[in-house]
């Protein structure tokens, strides 16, 4: 599949630079990881860290949340797929949370309020359930964080998640491999192998990529950290 990822990356930045409030914003973060920082970590689009989830544990947990998941967004509503706020700008639970759907698609459509990752710093209850006690780690470096889930069907198409230099880390992981990451060589989108469910990675979502679950109802680790998590993730990177 050909993409244009120059076009992608470009309207990223028209939709994240289009208002003074935005850029203004954007301009008062006050850390940023340096590209050569960057690069050092991603040594490839996913870098597996030593953290792993009980998923038996997690799933029993995370069933007493199911009420609060939300559509992801308010664009392609017809896709199976749904968030739940593990970081937001609040600390609780909400309906119609933003951060339950994609801040590109609400910077697009807000853009005098803008609302970056590095606006989200305060963790739910959820973060505290016992199956997820390794993310412990990284207390005080969270930004926004939620847990997806996915039915048969849904998809993010390519897209990016950061610039470089960048404001914040992803880290992500899945409860199954019926979720598929692609990511953007050459503009053409190459599956990434399989992962191991419950593990979580370092993923450079500076690189156009894709997901799509092509099988049973996945939960995925969506999760975001400062730049100040910087050391943490690297004694994490299993070698």
């Amino acid at each position: 599949m050909y993409v244009d990822s120059n076009k992608i990356i470009q309207e990223t930045k028209n939709v994240f630079f289009s208002s003074e409030q935005q850029k203004e914003k954007y301009n008062l973060i006050d850390k940023f990881i340096s590209e050569e920082e960057y690069k050092g970590i991603h040594t490839d689009p996913l870098v597996s860290l030593d953290l792993k989830i009980d998923l038996e544990l997690f799933a029993n947990e995370i069933s007493q949340y199911h009420n609060w998941f939300e559509q992801w967004g308010n664009e392609h509503t017809d896709l199976p797929r749904q968030g739940l706020a593990l970081v937001n700008q609040f600390g609780h639970l909400q309906t119609n949370d933003p951060i339950n759907g994609s801040l590109y698609e609400w910077n697009k459509l807000n853009p005098e309020q803008p609302i970056l990752e590095t606006d989200c710093k305060r963790p739910t209850e959820v973060m505290w359930i016992e199956s997820l006690e390794p993310l412990k780690i990284f207390k005080d470096h969270w930004c926004r964080s939620n847990i997806l889930l996915w039915d048969k069907g849904a998809e993010f198409k390519p897209h990016i998640d950061t610039l470089i230099p960048s404001p914040w880390l992803r880290l992500w992981g899945t409860t199954s491999n019926d979720v598929k990451l692609r990511f953007c060589l050459n503009n053409e989108m190459i599956e990434h192998p399989d992962v191991e469910p419950g593990r979580l990675y370092l993923i450079d979502t500076s690189l156009v990529h894709d997901a799509k679950c092509y099988g049973n109802p996945t939960l995925q680790f969506f999760l975001s950290v400062l730049p100040s998590a910087l050391d943490l993730i690297k004694s994490l990177s299993k070698k």
